[in-house]
């Protein structure tokens, strides 16, 4: 099957495969050798559930595992304290102790919730991820960010904890909403955008391959995303400095959730917060108009325009970014583009102070279009 190693210099070498592959889930050789459990317990939500929890409880069940299934509603809403705890005690009351194994069986939000369960969990056990969505197989279930949402802001309390794997099986996203589906095609972009130009090329030429899913178009910009998100965690695990060029287009994109109330999409948020910070680089003379419109149009193609973005208010949106995790000082962080594939650095630092001024010039600049 194909994969690729994720190396954790940092963590005493710390190393773990990403599959990536069409029927992993009709499979079980992904699962590591090494492990000894005496407890696996799937945590999933309740539509995710219906989708897969059955094959893969078949899979482990061959292997003389009886897993523990739990579940919790779908949507960023139960990404909280209580479904953690919840989850904390049911695991309890089944006597799990440290030598149990948890599946995070879902998108970014099951992902994001099993990985800091795991990690507080009787002070840490190990997990594995098995993305179904797209958002969550390019982006969110590869490099240890896991985390919950408060009422401050979006995953302000979490940890830095890796998985032992993880499982990306494209079937998966043959029954994934055309909505949902794109919220995962813009991670990938905003990955493309920062960190390599052939690879947005190749995206932008396959488009329409794409959403139409086709499988090998698919896998092509699958392993594409996952090998520049590999390659950054590797040498910035814990997002001191160059792991912060992932958060492109997100200081606005999770002010925009916030104020959504989590109603907006992950990847939709991103795909706004991406036109209006490539707009702040334009303004600041770093990104020239021209690349600008590449990038307004691939968005416009995807869905994204200026119409939807006036629905908000530019002074909520800019008041929401205080609440980032990438505030400094008191300033407010923004990852700034020179090129396509290409990010703005001063002395290698990647994250810069941008006042509220140029980001609401930028605001009107686009709600004038």
């Amino acid at each position: 099957m194909p994969k690729i190693i994720v190396k954790i210099p940092s963590t005493k070498k710390y190393s773990y495969p990403i599959w990536i592959d069409t029927k992993l889930l009709q499979q079980s050789n992904w699962l590591p050798k090494n492990l000894n459990v005496t407890h696996i317990v799937i945590i999933t939500d309740h539509t995710v559930k219906k989708l897969f929890a059955k094959q893969l409880i078949h899979q482990l069940k061959k292997l003389k595992h009886n897993p523990l299934l739990l579940t919790f509603p779908p949507g960023e809403q139960a990404k909280v304290a209580k479904t953690q705890h919840y989850l904390a005690e049911q695991m309890m009351r089944h006597r799990c102790s440290r030598d149990t194994l948890c599946i995070a069986l879902g998108g970014g939000v099951v992902g994001d919730l099993t990985g800091y369960l795991a990690a507080t969990y009787m002070r840490g056990i190990p997990y594995i991820q098995v993305p179904t969505t797209l958002l969550s197989m390019v982006d969110s279930s590869i490099g240890g960010k896991t985390g919950i949402n408060t009422a401050y802001g979006k995953n302000l309390i979490g940890a830095f904890y890796q998985p032992k794997a993880v499982v990306a099986d494209i079937d998966c996203l043959t029954s994934l909403p055309k909505k949902q589906f794109i919220n995962g095609l813009i991670e990938a972009l905003k990955m493309f955008l920062t960190s390599d130009k052939k690879s947005f090329l190749y995206l932008q030429k396959n488009l329409s391959s794409l959403l139409a899913k086709d499988p090998t178009a698919l896998k092509n910009l699958i392993h594409r995303a996952i090998k520049i998100k590999a390659a950054i965690v590797q040498q910035d695990e814990k997002e001191r400095n160059l792991r912060m060029v992932l958060n492109f287009g997100h200081t606005i994109g999770h002010a925009l959730e916030q104020i959504s109330q989590y109603k907006m999409l992950h990847g939709h948020a991103v795909a706004f917060g991406i036109l209006v910070e490539a707009k702040i680089a334009e303004i600041m003379g770093l990104l020239d108009n021209s690349t600008y419109l590449v990038i307004q149009t691939i968005l416009k193609d995807l869905g994204f325009n200026s119409a939807k973005l006036k629905k908000f208010s530019a002074e909520k949106i800019i008041h929401a970014t205080r609440s980032d995790k990438k505030i400094s000082q008191g300033k407010v962080r923004y990852i700034l583009l020179k090129n396509i594939g290409e990010v703005h650095q001063v002395q290698q630092c990647f994250a810069h102070n941008i006042s509220d001024q140029v980001v609401k010039k930028a605001f009107l600049a686009i709600m004038e279009k």
